[in-house]
């Protein structure tokens, strides 16, 4: 019996896919789900899922956050963004961390959220495969 696995943003929602194992994010590390995994809830860090898919080929996306449920062969992800990483234009995430990076930041509550974004582009990166440029300057 495969597993069933939703992904679900507040923008959208995935068609359903049938896999034989899934990879999340947990912010205590990645997790495999296999059929017959224990119930199992975690929350999720940016990163990659992976999804081994029955009749179609892997699914690979970047998240931005969010919580997974693992509960009788049903994995419903929950998250806050989702990035094919064939749809991502590097250039486009290059230009938005360089804008990101050049900004002064002289509220601590704006540097924080620059921080975030700048974190979730950078997942974007990492999972298309794509050269990560340093954003240690935001450290906050």
């Amino acid at each position: 019996m495969p597993l069933t696995v939703h992904i679900i943003t507040p923008e959208k929602a995935l068609p359903v896919l049938q896999a034989w194992h899934v990879t999340i994010p947990g912010t205590e590390g990645e997790a495999g789900i296999r059929t017959d995994h224990a119930p199992y809830v975690t929350l999720l860090r940016n990163g990659r899922v992976f999804v081994r898919c029955e009749h179609l080929p892997d699914a690979v996306y970047a998240v931005r956050g969010g919580v997974a449920q693992v509960y009788h062969n049903v994995v419903r992800i929950l998250t806050e963004a989702l990035t094919d990483p064939g749809m991502i234009t590097e250039t486009d995430l290059l230009t938005r961390l360089r804008i990101i990076l050049d900004t002064p930041y002289a509220d601590r509550i704006d540097q924080i959220k620059a921080k975030a974004e700048a974190d979730w582009i950078v997942t974007q990166l990492t999972v298309a495969g794509k050269d990560v440029p340093d954003i240690s300057k935001l450290d906050v």
